[in-house]
């Protein structure tokens, strides 16, 4: 019976891994074809030494993230970069293009001993807690140093910057435990870990798109301060990582039009953001994937 069963859930496996991986390449391909920028603001857009500080910062994004991830693992199974490289690529597909990220959760917990589920589901999330009060923490010091640049009567963000913000403290209040037992299972050495990593990565993302919008007449502070409070709030969004870049950059637009930012650069700039951390790591999830099957 048990032989029977592992003899169809091979070949479904093996089935799943193509259909996630051509979805998401398609899903790419869709959203590069109907995405419409005209070849000139494209052009006007990017220079050379542009292109590799935004390279540089794409590579150290994900090496963190990765980072993160192995000494998430190494707490009861010593995993080498490259295993971590591979298992971080192949679930962030999954997650690409799953409901609330839930794909990555479970495809991290398949590379795993079944028995070890509870603790892979335990420490990814663990991982993601520290990149979201990361986040927080940045993106209410941007909503700070905005609070006097903001039109609150023209935009109505004061209700949003609420909500959001009410929405924020309640999942702390239903999470609580969860994090208490975070904090009591985990070392003092893997927090340090997890919290340098996480504020690194933060910088790095985020300092993409301060590359992509800097421009000369503004100040440089507070488009830093925009793009943190713009993280902030989208993050307390539900949504799919291939919706990201609609959301954001709708996020984006509202926050940063009013400070002054060009419309059509926060849009190219989002859209530059979506290929460098989303569908470039989908793609190289998707061939690492693609790869691995032919060798089995």
């Amino acid at each position: 019976m048990l032989s029977s069963i592992r003899k169809f859930l091979s070949p479904l496996n093996t089935l799943l891994k193509y259909t996630v991986s051509i979805l998401a390449l398609v899903y790419i391909g869709y959203r590069i074809a109907t995405t419409s920028f005209s070849p000139q603001h494209l052009y006007e857009f990017f220079n050379p030494t542009l292109l590799i500080v935004v390279g540089f910062l794409t590579i150290g994004n994900w090496i963190f993230e990765i980072l993160k991830w192995k000494v998430v693992i190494n707490t009861f199974k010593n995993i080498s970069f490259k295993t971590a490289t591979y298992q971080t690529l192949v679930a962030y597909t999954y997650g690409m293009i799953t409901p609330f990220n839930s794909g990555n959760y479970a495809k991290k917990i398949f590379f795993y001993p079944k028995e070890q589920g509870k603790r892979i589901v335990f420490l990814n999330l663990s991982k993601g807690i520290y990149q979201m009060l990361t986040t927080i923490f940045f993106g209410v010091w941007g909503v700070f140093v905005l609070m006097n640049e903001i039109n609150f009567e023209l935009y109505n963000q004061q209700l949003f910057f609420i909500l959001t913000s009410c929405v924020g403290v309640i999942a702390l209040i239903i999470y609580r435990v969860k994090i208490l037992q975070l904090v009591k299972s985990l070392s003092i050495k893997v927090h340090l870990q997890l919290f340098l990593y996480s504020v690194i990565k933060f910088v790095c993302f985020s300092f993409v798109l301060m590359v992509l919008l800097h421009q000369e007449n503004l100040p440089l502070l507070k488009l830093y301060a925009g793009i943190c409070a713009v993280y902030l709030l989208s993050s307390l969004l539900p949504i799919l990582n291939i919706l990201d870049f609609a959301i954001k950059g709708s996020v984006a637009l509202w926050v940063l039009s009013p400070l002054g930012y060009s419309q059509q650069n926060i849009l190219i700039a989002y859209f530059v953001l979506w290929i460098c951390n989303h569908a470039s790591p989908s793609i190289l999830g998707s061939i690492l994937q693609f790869y691995k099957s032919k060798e089995h």
